[in-house]
């Protein structure tokens, strides 16, 4: 008689952003690179990720301003978008403060509690970088924790942009 040797279940998973960058018109007077794009998690162990959050962190913070699907978790100014992206919400109340002190922003899905393995979880997101700003470049970071993975996963990329 054989018996199957059951495997080992694991976490583990994936970030990366996927971006464009939108540059201002010359014409305009208040001038902004846009850069939309989605933060992507991918489940690419064998175990259920529980308690999804994501930070991104913006290095300077000063003069960008991040937005997407982020609200509470009852309401999202971006409620109807046209997307099957989901709707975020920050983790702090304090939110505001922080990110401007550390360009760190730390946000929870409304509705998804679990990441089945194979599964993915998007932020969809956008950001506004003045091109009057006293830097002249801004790098976005991206990193993935749950309940499995404390200590997080960095994203493969980072988003940076100098003008």
């Amino acid at each position: 008689m054989f018996w199957k040797k059951k495997e080992l279940e694991y976490a583990e998973g994936l970030s990366w952003f996927s971006y464009a960058v939108m540059l201002p018109d010359m014409d305009e007077d208040e001038r902004e690179v846009n850069v939309i794009g989605n933060l992507i998690i991918k489940n690419t162990g064998t175990a259920t990720l529980n308690n999804p959050m994501i930070c991104i962190r913006i290095k300077p913070p000063q003069d960008v301003r991040l937005g997407g699907k982020i609200g509470s978790v009852t309401h999202t100014a971006l409620m109807i978008d046209g997307t099957n992206t989901e709707a975020w919400h920050y983790i702090d109340d304090n939110w505001k403060g922080k990110s401007l002190e550390t360009g760190e922003h730390w946000l929870k899905p409304n509705h998804r509690k679990q990441l089945e393995p194979g599964e993915n979880l998007i932020f969809a997101n956008e950001l506004w970088i003045s091109t009057s700003k006293e830097e002249k470049f801004v790098i976005v970071e991206g990193f993935f924790y749950c309940d499995e993975i404390k200590n997080g996963i960095a994203a493969l990329n980072t988003i940076t942009v100098n003008f």
